[in-house]
């Protein structure tokens, strides 16, 4: 991946940008095409998963979602799973209407590009910063 100065302006700003679905698609195709990266480790973050200390380290916060406020009060802790998928399933839509996405942050991996969505899961016994690779075929409307 070629470093434009596209990742680096967001993380030096202060507040998040806010992008939309066509921008995180912009974002995505900016990604290596490498099936696997051993300072993100991508190829084991297809579902849900509790982050690392490694894999955050290897990992910027460049945005958040437009209209996150808006999807959070609309359609609260309200999931989609339009096809039979859960929360846990690799295969489950990247909704970003809809929990967790609504309150996810994105992150790029400083060394292929790849993108993940991050969250804390503030339910059950403790926080539980959780983290996501997204894929483009993933993302829906």
């Amino acid at each position: 991946m070629v470093d434009d100065g596209f990742y680096t302006s967001f993380s030096e700003k202060m507040k998040l940008d806010e992008i939309d679905i066509e921008n995180l698609k912009w974002i995505l195709e900016k990604e290596s095409s490498t099936l696997s990266c051993k300072y993100c480790v991508k190829q084991n973050l297809l579902s849900w998963s509790n982050i690392t200390g490694e894999t955050q380290r290897n990992i910027n916060v460049i945005a958040e979602f437009d209209k996150a406020e808006e999807y959070i009060k609309k359609n609260g802790y309200t999931e989609y799973h339009p096809e039979g998928t859960n929360y846990w399933s690799s295969d489950a839509p990247v909704a970003v209407q809809f929990y967790p996405y609504h309150e996810s942050k994105i992150n790029v991996c400083s060394k292929c590009g790849a993108v993940f969505l991050t969250y804390t899961e503030y339910s059950g016994h403790g926080p539980q910063h959780r983290i996501r690779y997204i894929k483009k075929n993933l993302i829906v409307s």
